[in-house]
């Protein structure tokens, strides 16, 4: 198997970060915060809601990304260039006709959004180091600080369908 460069560089930059005490957050942390949001998710689902059209992508760049990718939120300004990047992979690898609560579509999104992550790595990895305490912290304080309201946009969201969950 051939090994390009861009993969053995991604490669090294998670190992330097995995060295890092939690940085990223562990997996095991990150499904224990995402658990409580993945059930409300299955609640908009049953709701016979399908997200995944322009106005839902329109309604997280509005609503989500504002309040969560943010100074206040994080603690630190986002690398230059990140939000752009963030479009792009949506522009890339979100398809209008996509209904996330169907397993078939969130694997198509998850797959292309992986395959993007080599770059983003070798583009913003270096920052990586920095943030890291910063998202732990994060990951430390969800359920008492920021659990309630991201959950609350969920219902939100689906007061926007005309539904309540």
């Amino acid at each position: 198997m051939r090994l390009n460069l861009a993969t053995f560089i991604s490669f090294l930059l998670f190992v330097v970060l995995e060295a890092q005490a939690d940085c990223p957050p562990s997996n095991d942390a990150i499904l224990t915060m995402t658990a409580p949001l993945e059930a409300k998710f299955q609640e908009v689902c049953k709701q016979g809601i399908k997200p995944g059209g322009a106005a839902d992508v329109a309604w997280v760049k509005k609503t989500i990304f504002p309040k969560y990718l943010t100074k206040a939120f994080i603690g630190k300004e986002l690398p230059a260039g990140l939000n752009k990047d963030i479009d792009a992979l949506m522009s890339k690898c979100h398809k209008n006709s996509y209904n996330y609560c169907s397993k078939v579509d969130r694997a198509a999104m998850s797959n292309c959004a992986k395959t993007q992550m080599g770059s983003l790595a070798l583009k913003y990895g270096a920052q990586l180091p920095a943030y890291c305490p910063l998202l732990d912290k994060i990951v430390t304080d969800w359920p008492s600080k920021h659990e309630k309201g991201a959950l609350a946009l969920f219902s939100m969201y689906c007061k926007s369908k005309g539904k309540k969950c």
